[in-house]
């Protein structure tokens, strides 16, 4: 396992692969294998279940079996195996996922096809890489004899060793504790995937049943910017238009929706259309798919507008409406950038815009509105939350610090 590989890395070794080899995942098998009828069909495969047959009175789902020969040939998780290859994942998560016996990667590749969006599948696979990194750690004795022998102790002891540290290998930072958020959302990956590998059939039992997330801090980890930050950002998305138009728009929707990153990827021209309401005012609106896979429509704010209007004259509506110089699909690393850069020319000291990642923006969009005296539930309907619980998370009325007992008590004794 190189360096990379061990802290997470995005960018796996600079392997230059033969264009004309498709990926070869070690252990699974294919559709169109000896093991598949003339129709494509499976039948019966070593080492899978037999096809469940039909009971009259007993609807029975069948076993999972994936229509893919990789998971990197899942939408959204073609896997990088160099710089500029255009994947969209590391190229050690597929393989690690496309080492697993036929079982379970079954299982697994049936899974990441069900959830709804392409950037749930990456945040999947991740987690799901980073776990099986863990369990190919343990000597033979621990070791399970595959990711479907997993029992709960396993999935109790891996949430210990995130929570202190103990962790080595699929992780950024190899020895360093891992947030209760982020360990929240590993265990809560694991949970989705025994929880559809039980209803399946793929396992006859749910290890991750009983395996709670750990408790995470009421309020959350992604602190919003100052209100003159905030300005700072649109002043410098002004700038930035003069040479990156594009760039310029995405941080002005990004500011002016408090949306996700990700919202952005897949957005076309098309997804761009004006509308006129009720009243008769015409608005510039968006249209995206939000994290649960819904379809959102949402009026876009002055400045955003004003900067996209420029990127949609000419241009056919199934183009991507933002794309990196090669034409390829912008990355979250794009949408970091380019908001860091309009930190820096909105007068932002380098030093803190290098700290500037999109999601504060969001905690910023949800920390103004509160402090606007909107009511919560508006807060919540426009943050795209199923629940206000997770609204409530990215206020922080108490970032100015300055007013702590702590300093109080201080000044007090400093006074005395």
């Amino acid at each position: 396992m190189t360096p990379n590989d061990a802290a997470g890395e995005h960018h796996p070794t600079h392997r230059r692969p033969d264009p004309a080899e498709p990926l070869q995942p070690s252990a699974i098998l294919r559709p169109g294998d000896a093991a598949h009828g003339p129709t494509g069909h499976a039948t019966a495969e070593p080492g899978l279940p037999a096809p469940a047959m039909r009971v009259p009175d007993q609807d029975v789902a069948p076993p999972p079996r994936a229509l893919v020969r990789s998971v990197g040939e899942i939408a959204g998780l073609s896997p990088r195996r160099h710089r500029g290859d255009r994947g969209e994942v590391a190229g050690h998560d597929v393989d690690r996922v496309d080492a697993l016996d036929p079982v379970a990667w079954h299982a697994a590749a049936t899974w990441l096809q069900s959830l709804k969006t392409a950037e749930t599948r990456r945040t999947y696979l991740a987690a799901l890489s980073g776990f099986l990194a863990w369990l190919n750690t343990l000597d033979g004795q621990r070791r399970p004899p595959g990711l479907l022998a997993v029992t709960e102790d396993h999935l109790q002891a891996y949430k210990d060793d995130a929570l202190n540290g103990r962790l080595r290998h699929g992780v950024r930072e190899p020895g360093t504790p891992l947030a209760a958020n982020t360990v929240a959302k590993r265990i809560t990956t694991l949970r989705s995937f025994f929880k559809y590998a039980h209803r399946r059939r793929a396992n006859d039992h749910n290890p991750a049943m009983y395996v709670e997330p750990p408790p995470t801090p009421r309020g959350g980890r992604t602190f919003p910017l100052s209100k003159m930050e905030a300005g700072q950002v649109r002043e410098g998305a002004r700038t930035l238009a003069e040479t990156r138009p594009d760039a310029a728009a995405a941080v002005a929707m990004l500011a002016g929706l408090g949306t996700r990153s990700g919202s952005l990827l897949s957005l076309t021209v098309g997804d761009i259309r004006t509308l006129v309401d009720f009243h008769g005012v015409r608005h510039l609106t968006v249209s995206f798919r939000n994290k649960g896979g819904m379809e959102e429509l949402l009026p876009l704010p002055t400045l955003a507008t004003e900067l996209l209007k420029p990127l949609l004259t000419g241009r056919a509506a199934t183009e991507l409406l933002f794309s990196k110089r090669d034409g390829w699909p912008i990355d979250r690393w794009w949408a970091r950038d380019a908001l860091r850069e309009a930190a820096r020319l909105g007068g932002i000291p380098a030093e803190r815009a290098a700290e500037l990642h999109p999601h504060m923006l969001r905690s910023t969009y949800i920390t103004h509105a509160f402090a606007l005296g909107i009511a919560p539930d508006k807060v919540q309907a426009a943050a795209r939350h199923a629940s206000i619980a997770t609204t409530l998370r990215y206020n922080h009325p108490d970032q100015d610090l300055g007013g702590h007992v702590a300093y109080q008590l201080e000044a007090d004794f400093d006074d005395a």
